[in-house]
């Protein structure tokens, strides 16, 4: 009897985050080393990276668009072809309907959280087409369990049927941050930052609170910038925050490597999101070493596990102060140091990988 064959839609779009593609093409590396019960397809659209005995089928990138009538109607029948026991849509852009069963993967549910702060497409999207794909699944994975009552509170699914599975972090920054003590070193100057210097790595929608942390920042007495990735704008006014001793950097999309040293050489990383379905960032700052704050939301709390200080969501002067004590007490900076790489040490794309596959195995035996 042959091994069971599981049909990935490793699609790399447009509408999907740098932390979705991340986790698609951690999978499609590892699920046969760890799995090797199991045979595995990739659809793909583009090149990427394959472990050697991850299976490959094609789909035309003009058909594979987020919301198109191929994803929409055709994605299934190029997966269904290869007949597979089992299907993964490890995004929300997923076929409405498919006629194999399969697993689903909602990162978060931030777009239902605050409706607000999105297109008035998304509620009519979430309701029409990921409520029923999430419903009709054999099983939801999420990244955390903070995550668990928001796939039941807005998709309707029962708890039994959601499986947490934490997402991991590259080898590369831990190993980054132990061998590049020089590049460490020289990174906050060829990034014309300061030599003290705070860092907030990601996007710039709204629940992402940035302004919070841009305030907080600009009621610190010592010298010291902030330093802020990634080019898309900001929903409020950035330019009319200034700080004497301190600049605002915008660092635009930063490689990996830089941002290991940028990580490892920072006072401190800050997630002040509102709201986050994991926190891959924060798993990635203290694998290489750095402090970290975040806001005290169930999924940062969660994935921040206490290697990391906390602070009110919205609370300008609780950041503020935490900044602040970050900057001189330089033990308590220690200490965090130490616990986040050891913290961080527990996650690992691998043992994602491990428990993903093994949710594969409990749809296949309940299918």
């Amino acid at each position: 009897m042959s091994s069971p064959l599981v049909a990935i839609d490793a699609r790399m779009t447009r509408q999907m985050s740098v932390g979705m593609k991340t986790y698609v093409r951690e999978l499609i590396k590892r699920l046969p080393k760890v799995a090797p019960d199991m045979r595995f397809v990739a659809l793909t659209d583009e090149d990427v990276e394959l472990h050697p005995d991850m299976g490959v089928l094609r789909i035309d990138k003009r058909v594979a668009g987020n919301g198109s009538f191929g994803e929409l109607f055709g994605l299934a029948k190029r997966i269904n072809a290869v007949r597979p026991v089992l299907g993964h849509y490890p995004t929300p852009y997923a076929p409405r309907w498919s006629p194999f069963p399969y697993v689903y993967t909602i990162h978060d549910l931030i777009h239902r959280r605050f409706p607000a702060y999105h297109s008035w497409k998304i509620p009519p999207y979430y309701a029409l087409l990921v409520g029923p794909v999430a419903r009709g699944a054999a099983a939801v994975i999420v990244p955390t369990k903070a995550t668990v009552p928001d796939a039941r509170e807005f998709l309707g699914v029962l708890p039994d049927r959601v499986k947490p599975v934490a997402m991991g972090v590259s080898e590369s920054f831990a190993a980054g941050a132990k061998a590049e003590r020089p590049a460490e070193r020289g990174v906050a100057e060829r990034f014309g930052l300061a030599s003290t210097y705070f860092l907030y790595a990601g996007n710039h929608r709204k629940h992402k609170n940035v302004e919070t942390l841009v305030a907080a920042w600009a009621r610190l007495e010592d010298a010291c910038d902030l330093a802020i990735t990634e080019d898309d704008p900001f929903d409020f006014d950035i330019d009319r925050y200034e700080k004497r001793g301190g600049r605002i950097v915008r660092l635009g999309h930063v490689g990996e490597r830089d941002l290991i040293a940028l990580y490892a050489a920072s006072a401190g990383v800050v997630q002040p999101s509102l709201y986050e379905g994991f926190g891959l960032t924060v798993i990635e700052a203290m694998a290489a070493g750095a402090p970290c704050v975040v806001a005290d939301t169930p999924a940062l709390v969660e994935t921040a596990g206490g290697a990391a200080l906390t602070f009110p969501p919205r609370n300008i002067d609780a950041l503020a102060r935490t900044l602040d004590r970050l900057l001189h007490d330089q033990a308590e900076s220690a200490r965090l140091r130490v616990a986040g790489r050891g913290h961080a040490s527990l996650y690992s794309w691998d043992a994602t990988a491990r428990n993903t596959a093994a949710v594969y195995r409990e749809a296949i035996g309940g299918a």
